[in-house]
């Protein structure tokens, strides 16, 4: 199994799922995390990633850490000095479409978004609210690019886009679809040589349905135009996902392993959870598994069935804990608290 792992998070792409996986996976195998300085979320993102972003980095001490995974604005010659050289790099990627759609609704507050009452208005006149020397600019455009260490606002020549696409090739050694989350998995599974319950998860980080809304063709029309890059990436990628599962995989062997990760997810579903699935945040009982809110969105969550044994229950807890509660419980074992 591979343990030294970089994972590109990036923005409303199932990517605190896959950051689920990961938590699970290096606490199982005492692992270590390339934590942000004094126990924080990201890596202060939205700047490039510098090394000495990371606790416990020190440019005069060889030590490398097993798994890189917090919000991060990509730049690889600083990544590598906190990793082993042969750590494996991925990322996952969303459709544009519903990933600024998703933005939208959880980053309102952004100054790009802030005056329109719908994301249909911001796409019919974006220049007017989009102001490309503010810092919260990427939230409003290009977000995947932006977050993989490139100009969102850049030049969308084919020459241009091409060198950006043979970049993340050189960087990255393969990169995940989150609307196709399970065949994803079974990728990731193949690709870490990891066994089925390292990949199996919970959706975590996922919206009530009630705040999600479909675009009417001309604005889909409109929000690709304005996210180029992304789109470019996405289609890129998306195409060679589906050449690698091919390749590794292929189609016979894709549905049985579908079919047991399914199975399991529901097997587990049905030992640890209350009820039928995800719940919403008032519905939540337990304040610990209780996901953060942002914007205008509202975080759903799970309820635990009462009475789990001791590991069962352990298990149960980590498949459903949401990611800065599990962040900070990783954070504190890694760096314990000194006594005063």
């Amino acid at each position: 199994p591979k343990t030294d792992i970089v994972f590109l998070k990036v923005h409303k792409s199932a990517s605190s799922t896959v950051m689920n996986i990961l938590f699970r996976f290096g606490e199982t195998h005492n692992l270590t995390f390339a934590f942000p300085q004094g126990g924080g979320f990201q890596l202060s993102y939205p700047y490039h990633f510098l090394a000495r972003f990371v606790q416990g980095f020190s440019p005069h001490s060889p030590r490398r850490f097993n798994i890189l995974c917090h919000h991060m604005r990509f730049l690889q010659p600083e990544v590598q000095k906190v990793v082993p050289s042969s750590a494996v790099y991925f990322s996952i990627l969303r459709n544009p479409v519903q990933l600024m759609e998703s933005s939208f609704v959880y980053y309102k507050g952004a100054s790009a978004f802030s005056r329109v009452r719908s994301l249909e208005e911001f796409l019919r006149q974006p220049q007017r609210y989009y102001d490309p020397s503010r810092g919260d600019r990427h939230y409003a455009r290009n977000l995947m690019t932006f977050d993989f260490g490139f100009n969102p606002d850049g030049d969308v020549s084919p020459e241009r886009v091409q060198l950006m696409l043979r970049a993340i090739e050189a960087s990255f050694d393969f990169l995940l679809i989150s609307e196709y989350f399970d065949e994803s998995m079974v990728l990731l599974k193949e690709m870490l040589c990891w066994d089925l319950d390292s990949v199996v998860s919970f959706p975590l980080n996922s919206r009530d349905s009630s705040t999600k809304s479909s675009l009417p063709a001309h604005s889909v029309e409109r929000l690709k135009a304005w996210n180029r890059l992304d789109w470019e990436i996405y289609t890129h990628f998306n195409r060679s996902f589906w050449e690698r599962i091919e390749r590794h995989i292929g189609a016979a062997r894709l549905r049985r392993e579908l079919r047991a990760l399914r199975a399991r997810r529901a097997q587990l579903a049905g030992i640890c959870l209350q009820g039928t699935g995800s719940v919403a945040p008032k519905d939540i009982k337990d304040s610990s598994l209780r996901p953060l809110q942002h914007g205008g969105a509202r975080i759903l969550g799970y309820n635990l069935k009462q009475g789990l044994d001791g590991e069962l229950e352990r298990t149960c807890r980590r498949l459903v804990t949401p990611e800065l509660q599990y962040s900070s419980l990783l954070y504190k074992k890694q760096f314990p608290p000194q006594p005063p």
